[in-house]
């Protein structure tokens, strides 16, 4: 009885990891929710051992989260919305790190890597599909547009997660050194791989090519580490140019194809130096640079965004109060007339709402779950303790750039980090 329960819930954990990012879903991810903490409450050993077994790592989640409860209590400007946004967002997203770990902390038929490329190659093969549907009945594949997503953001946020599970498979596979256990087969990765990378270009992201960009040197860096001695320094050579190649190819590709790219810079400068214009706050038309064009609506208030994000935790270092939206909300609470929303970075969101110190809390808990996978990595040489590492890496390294500390973003990454911490710690599949 207790396999069949575990099956079961394991196929609810691939169905959470594959339809988490897809539209109108809500309602189907809180009732899976429900589900995973009536398992974690009925197997409390299980429970237990994962909240002893994670530590500090835990614990350091479970400050930053009280943390935005205090701060909401005693320094929001916003309290009432404030305790409502800790709740819905950071409060469920400790549950999913909990239940996550909680599910893997006992071995499973399938690891949580085989999971979540499953996931993967599933969404995006529906993605694919509904493409040459559009290529067959219009003539034309789709570009810059999604189907199975709201937008180009959770797809290739969930894309580039996938990815690297991929990329550390393929590189066990090349390394006799590391061994990668996976009941998929040996062909799975490099298929998935390859259908991954077709969806993620046709999807057209600026952001989601520089986290590929990122996890293919991280990578690559990793591999010549470990296998310099036994490539010697033609074959590194090769490699290395290789991967330049191809990682240039795909650059090249997304520049010449996205127009927007031909005044990146000089759009970036205007808004760096957004006091020049209203255009950022959308309350006035956006701006035109010396040479008469119209700047890139995207890179210019991205970048404003930013640099005012940057002056506003200068001006108040504790924040303003907590909130998906805290941006929008500190301008409105100092004067400021705008219709912006958040500020599409998430470190900005962050320290405008929970201030320097939520920035702190959240680093040391990203960093904690990086230095016991990068730990375990090289000293026992366990890929799981790779794939936390880079998987980490790349969310704290895209919150720069894209507000995804929120909402389903934020509860699967801590849902997937939870269960590879998991697995990681856990004696039954340490060596997994």
């Amino acid at each position: 009885m207790t396999k069949k329960l575990d099956l079961l819930f394991l196929f609810l954990a691939l169905v959470f990891v594959t339809l988490a990012n897809v539209s109108h879903t809500v309602a189907l991810r809180n009732v899976l929710l429900l589900l995973f903490l009536v398992y974690a409450g009925c197997n409390r050993h299980v429970l237990l051992g994962f909240i002893r077994g994670s530590g500090a790592v835990f614990w350091a989640l479970a400050a930053f989260v009280g943390y935005a409860f205090l701060h909401s209590l005693l320094w929001s400007g916003w309290r009432d919305v404030s305790l409502s946004e800790a709740s819905s967002q950071l409060l469920m997203g400790l549950l999913w790190f909990v239940v996550g770990g909680a599910l893997f902390w006992r071995r499973q038929a399938l690891s949580i890597k085989d999971v979540v490329m499953l996931a993967g190659a599933l969404l995006c093969g529906v993605e694919l599909g509904h493409a040459l549907y559009q290529r067959i009945t219009t003539g034309s594949l789709p570009y810059q547009e999604v189907f199975t997503t709201a937008t180009k953001l959770e797809l290739t946020f969930f894309i580039n997660t996938v990815l690297v599970f991929l990329a550390v498979r393929i590189f066990a596979d090349f390394s006799a050194r590391f061994h990668y256990a996976s009941r998929l087969p040996r062909w799975f990765p490099y298929l998935a791989l390859l259908l991954l990378l077709l969806v993620s270009l046709m999807a057209g992201a600026r952001n989601g090519l520089i986290g590929m960009v990122y996890l293919a040197f991280s990578m690559l860096g990793v591999f010549l580490y470990w296998e310099r001695k036994r490539l010697g320094w033609k074959k590194t050579v090769l490699i290395i140019a290789a991967i330049c190649a191809a990682i240039g190819g795909m650059a090249s590709y997304a520049y010449h194809k996205d127009t927007r790219n031909l005044i990146f810079i000089g759009s970036a400068d205007m808004g760096w130096h957004y006091q020049t214009s209203k255009g950022w706050l959308r309350v006035e038309d956006y701006p035109k640079m010396a040479s008469g064009q119209m700047v890139d609506p995207s890179a210019y208030e991205r970048v404003a965004w930013i640099s005012r994000g940057l002056d506003l935790i200068r001006d108040n270092p504790l924040g303003y109060g907590y909130g998906r939206n805290a941006f929008t909300r500190s301008l409105t609470h100092i004067g400021v007339e705008n219709k912006v929303g958040h500020s599409h970075s998430g470190f900005i969101d962050l320290g405008v709402g929970l201030g320097i110190p939520g920035i702190l809390l959240w680093l040391l808990f990203c960093l904690s779950l990086m230095f016991t996978g990068l730990r375990r990595f090289v000293r026992e040489q366990n890929t799981t303790g790779l794939v936390l590492a880079l998987v980490v890496g790349g969310f704290v390294g895209r919150m720069l750039i894209e507000s995804i500390q929120r909402d389903h973003l934020l509860h699967l990454f801590l849902f997937i980090v939870g269960a590879l911490l998991a697995e990681l710690l856990s004696r039954e599949s340490r060596h997994a």
